[in-house]
C-alpha cells in the first residue's frame, strides 16, 4: 500500500481547480564528490552536484552530510549553500554551516562518519505554542537531537496520512493538539536514551509519548508529502511552502486569510532561532 496524495487532498474539503499536465521535470545537476579528507572530515565536492548525488556517494564511503533539506535531489550544492537552505528537520541553522571553504576546486563540506544508530519518538503536544515553547526548551538547554520538527493539527494529520501509521495512531490526535518528531543519531543505546530524555523533559508541558514506531515511520516515508506537487497539480490543487526564520520571542504564526488548508510546522532550531514553516493547500489555477 502507498500513500496517495490526491485522495489526501479530497478530505480536506479544498474543492480541486482545473486539471492539466505535470510540470516539467526539473534537470538533475550533475558532478558529485571529488576527494574526502578523513583526517579533518571534509569533503571536496562540484559546486553542480546534486545534494543528493554527494549524500549517496559519500554514504556508500562511510560519510554523510547530515540532514538535507527539501529538494536535495535537484538542489545543486552551490545552490544550498549560497541561499543556506534549511533542512527538513535538522536543529540548528540552515546548510551554510556546513561550508568550510570554496575555490577553484570546489567546495568543500563539513561531514561526519555515518551513525552507528538512529532513535526516534514521536511526542503528543497540546497545540502548537506548546510544541514551540518544547522546541525552544530543548535548544536552549541542549538536548535537541539531530533532528526535530513540530507540526500543528493539519499539518501532523498530513505526515501521518502519508507515513500510513493507521487510524488508531492518528485518530489519538485531539482538535487541538501538535506532533513533535524526535530523530536522534549517534552510539547504540546512547542515542536512545538521549532521545528518551528529550522525550521527558517535555513532561512539563504536558506532551505524551507515541513511541519510537511513529517516529520511524515518519522518518522513512517523508520524502512522499515533499514529492506530492507534481501529482496534485495535475489533479488540480497547489500545494505551496513558504518558510522564515524568526527569533524566539517574534515566534508568532500568522498565516494570514485562512484559504483553503493550511499547516504549520517549525524545525531547524536553535538556542536564538526556530523556522517556521506553512504549507497550502489551495485550488489551482
Amino acid at each position: 500500500m502507498s500513500w496517495d496524495p490526491v485522495r489526501w487532498a479530497a478530505t480536506t474539503g479544498v474543492e480541486a481547480g482545473p486539471t492539466g499536465p505535470p510540470p516539467p521535470a526539473i534537470p538533475v545537476p550533475q558532478g558529485g564528490v571529488i576527494a574526502i579528507d578523513r583526517d579533518a572530515w571534509l569533503a571536496l565536492v562540484q559546486p553542480t552536484a546534486a545534494l543528493a548525488t554527494a549524500e549517496l556517494e559519500l554514504r556508500a564511503a562511510g560519510w554523510t552530510l547530515g540532514p538535507l533539506p527539501e529538494g536535495a535531489e535537484t538542489m545543486a550544492v552551490v545552490t544550498a549553500v549560497s541561499t543556506d537552505a534549511p533542512t527538513l528537520a535538522g536543529a540548528g541553522a540552515g546548510f551554510l554551516g556546513r561550508r568550510f571553504d570554496e575555490s577553484s576546486q570546489g567546495i568543500r563540506l563539513r561531514i561526519r562518519p555515518i551513525p552507528a544508530a538512529q532513535s526516534g519518538c514521536a511526542v503528543l503536544v497540546p497545540g502548537f505554542r506548546a510544541a514551540l515553547d518544547g522546541l525552544r526548551l530543548l535548544a536552549q538547554s541542549n538536548r535537541l537531537p539531530a533532528e526535530a520538527i513540530a507540526f500543528d493539527r493539519a499539518a501532523a494529520g498530513l505526515w501521518l496520512d502519508a507515513a500510513e501509521v493507521g487510524p488508531q495512531t492518528s485518530g489519538l490526535l485531539r482538535a487541538d493538539d501538535a506532533l513533535i518528531m524526535l530523530v536522534g543519531q549517534g552510539d547504540s543505546g546512547r542515542v536512545a536514551e538521549q532521545v528518551a530524555a528529550s522525550a521527558m523533559a517535555l513532561a512539563e508541558l504536558g506532551a505524551e509519548t507515541l513511541g519510537q514506531e511513529v517516529a520511524q515511520a515518519w522518518a522513512a516515508t517523508r520524502d512522499r508529502v515533499v514529492a506530492a506537487a507534481p501529482a496534485l497539480l495535475a489533479a488540480g490543487w497547489l500545494l505551496e511552502r513558504r518558510e522564515a526564520r524568526r527569533p524566539w520571542g517574534d515566534a508568532g504564526v500568522d498565516v494570514g486569510q485562512a484559504d483553503g488548508w493550511v499547516g504549520l510546522e517549525a524545525t531547524g532550531a536553535d538556542a536564538h532561532s526556530v523556522l517556521l514553516r506553512a504549507r497550502r493547500l489551495s485550488a489551482a489555477g
